[in-house]
């Protein structure tokens, strides 16, 4: 497993720290009798049941214990699809609504607290309830929705705004910063009125200062539950309504579009990672440059866990909504293997790097049609490409070989035909000496090679 992060600090009701099997919590002392009134309720056992929380077990302690099950592989919002962000909000909305049911309101609300197994949301921090206040209309926590899940989602469908600078803003953006990058006729449209242009007015004219409180006059309870429901809808209809307007792009209608595949040579293709896949039984899948997700679809049909790995935002996405309509256990993941996450937060220890994350958790790594990007794009050597995939199976690298003669190759070439032009099958086998031991190859009509490799037992044990 990856190197635990530090202990969080930011909850004054405890923090986290991580093992490889669990995220063990410890709660501070003046928060453990809340903290356990709310894992004796039977709201957070119907949350667990159903899966919607992340399950808690209790150490008898002081100070008191808390052990959650590892997520197998964490990704952060900055890493989610425009699909993945909505899904992750409306949790947390549902899981607000309910709580009212059972006494209790969610005390912050902030992408950060939802990880993914597959394609579905979980909740993992259990310190976010609190017992609510019967005749109390107002959401503690609206502001922090609004930050850091409303206007991200928005600036990504006004301005293009990648979901991806997320990761320098923890707690979001604020409605003024956001005011001066639209246009005026951004600025007055419904979807950009009530969360940007009017906080920004009145806190223009109070002087920056803020222009209300938090603490409302209480109303009768049935009537506050109304009002704080209204507003949990409301969110909710703002949030659809700020997705992208469209999930295309070149990349998104690649597989759609191919060219420099014949039908019979797709099918080939198609074949032979269906075969290698239920030959082998990989548990876990990596699937890097996976596009829409044809091969991470196949991997998932077959019994595999799959990660999902792709830079286009549109394509992405398009995996994403494939995996949720099949019912696959896919983690789509939208991230640039030759520029992966970096590790982020306070001394780079809050989050993790992708590709610590990444290494040795895999069965089976596919690489298809990916690695000419990879060389011709980024101008990453052969040899680093092939001690990366080394790093990131623990035993299978199934890669597709795309020759110099290919009419994508040359596309990508660009006039440097003196460095890359006389590439071939040989460099790789060089690459893979003292890493992979070759066990089937299949060249396709094409002229692109197929070819499963096996991790070197010698090099495993170095």
């Amino acid at each position: 497993m990856p190197s635990a992060t530090s202990p969080t600090f930011r909850d004054p009701a405890g923090s986290l720290s991580l093992t490889p099997e669990h995220a063990i919590r410890t709660i501070h002392s003046g928060a453990r009798d809340a903290v356990l009134r709310f894992l004796e309720s039977p709201l957070r056992q119907q949350l667990e049941q159903r899966g919607a929380m992340v399950a808690t077990t209790i150490a008898e302690s002081e100070p008191l214990l808390l052990h959650h099950a590892r997520v197998p592989i964490v990704t952060y919002p900055w890493e989610w699809t425009p699909g993945q962000w909505l899904a992750a909000a409306e949790l947390t909305l549902t899981l607000c609504d309910e709580a009212l049911d059972h006494g209790w309101i969610l005390k912050d609300a902030t992408p950060l607290n939802i990880l993914f197994l597959g394609t579905r949301p979980v909740l993992v921090d259990v310190l976010s309830f609190e017992e609510y206040t019967p005749g109390n209309s107002i959401w503690l926590a609206y502001g922090q929705y609004i930050r850091t899940f409303l206007l991200p989602l928005l600036m990504n469908r006004q301005l293009r705004w990648p979901l991806a600078l997320t990761l320098f803003r923890r707690d979001g953006y604020e409605p003024a910063e956001l005011y001066e990058a639209l246009s005026w006729s951004q600025r007055i449209s419904p979807s950009a009125f009530f969360p940007i242009t009017l906080p920004t007015w009145l806190e223009r004219r109070s002087g920056g200062t803020s222009s209300g409180s938090a603490i409302a006059a209480k109303k009768e309870p049935g009537l506050a539950t109304h009002l704080l429901r209204r507003t949990l809808a409301g969110l909710r209809k703002r949030t659809r309504k700020a997705l992208p307007l469209s999930s295309r792009s070149e990349w998104s209608d690649y597989t759609a579009a191919l060219t420099h595949y014949t039908e019979q040579e797709s099918a080939s293709k198609a074949a032979f990672v269906r075969e290698m896949l239920e030959s082998l039984r990989p548990g876990r899948v990596l699937d890097i440059g996976a596009n829409t997700g044809e091969f991470s679809a196949l991997a998932a049909s077959l019994g595999a866990s799959v990660v999902a790995l792709e830079r286009d935002p549109a394509a992405a996405d398009r995996l994403y909504q494939r995996a949720m309509s099949q019912r696959l256990d896919i983690l789509a993941v939208q991230a640039d293997l030759a520029r992966p996450t970096p590790a982020a937060g306070w001394e780079n220890s809050e989050s993790t790097s992708l590709l610590a994350r990444l290494e040795d958790q895999f069965d089976l790594v596919l690489m298809l049609a990916v690695i000419h990007h990879l060389l011709l794009m980024e101008q990453i050597p052969l040899d680093a490409i092939l001690a990366l995939l080394h790093r990131l199976t623990r035993r299978y690298l199934l890669l597709e070989w795309v020759p110099a003669s290919d009419p994508m190759f040359q596309s990508l070439l660009r006039g440097r035909d003196d460095l890359y032009g006389s590439l071939c099958e040989e460099n790789l086998d060089r690459a893979c000496a003292g890493r992979f031991t070759l066990l089937r190859r299949l060249p396709l009509d094409n002229g692109r090679v197929l070819l499963l490799m096996e991790k070197q037992a010698e090099a495993q044990a170095a």
